[in-house]
């Protein structure tokens, strides 16, 4: 999969994105298929600590084949996240995927220095953990990740964030 995303800020309150998917699979002997998406979501500001938000993935399902046999899922969730001081963030998140149960993931982040990040969390749906390290370098984010399954085992992530308006300096007499 691949994407391609917007976001911003509409006040100080609600922050909204959207982001549009290339996904592609391909199995030996079978061939290869793709698909469009998309993907919405929303961040509300109910104070300074506390935050909530929902995520919707593919609600118009997209089709993979030929014959359009294959339907990507549609997928909700709503979290909460909570700055419990400047290092320090828990969060949670309850996702309902197309014809799954009901899936719940939590996790923490704990900032060591304002570049530097480690997170941890946990899925109960599939019982697998994951952890990640993030690096902010002026516009750029880095995160590398990895999850452990306990039938599938490690899989790794990476994840790059450019940021196009980086954060101005502070002003007045520093």
């Amino acid at each position: 999969q691949i994407g391609l995303a917007y976001a911003r800020k509409l006040g100080s309150k609600v922050d909204i994105g959207v982001q549009f998917n290339y996904n592609g699979i391909r199995l030996a002997g079978y061939g290869s298929a793709s698909a469009v998406s998309f993907e919405v979501g929303s961040i509300f500001h109910i104070s300074d600590k506390l935050h909530t938000g929902f995520h919707i993935n593919n609600p118009v399902g997209g089709k993979f084949g030929k014959d359009q046999q294959e339907k990507l899922p549609s997928v909700y969730t709503v979290g909460l996240g909570y700055d419990a001081s400047e290092k320090f963030f828990f969060s949670a998140e309850v996702i309902k995927e197309e014809d799954q149960p009901v899936n719940v993931n939590a996790g923490l982040q704990y900032k060591f220095i304002p570049q530097l990040l480690a997170r941890a969390g946990m899925s109960s749906a599939t019982s697998s953990a994951w952890i990640g390290l993030g690096l902010s370098l002026k516009s750029f984010r880095l995160d590398v990740t990895t999850s452990y399954h306990p039938q599938l085992g490690i899989t790794p992530g990476l994840l790059l964030i450019f940021n196009f308006r980086p954060p101005t300096p502070p002003t007045g007499g520093e």
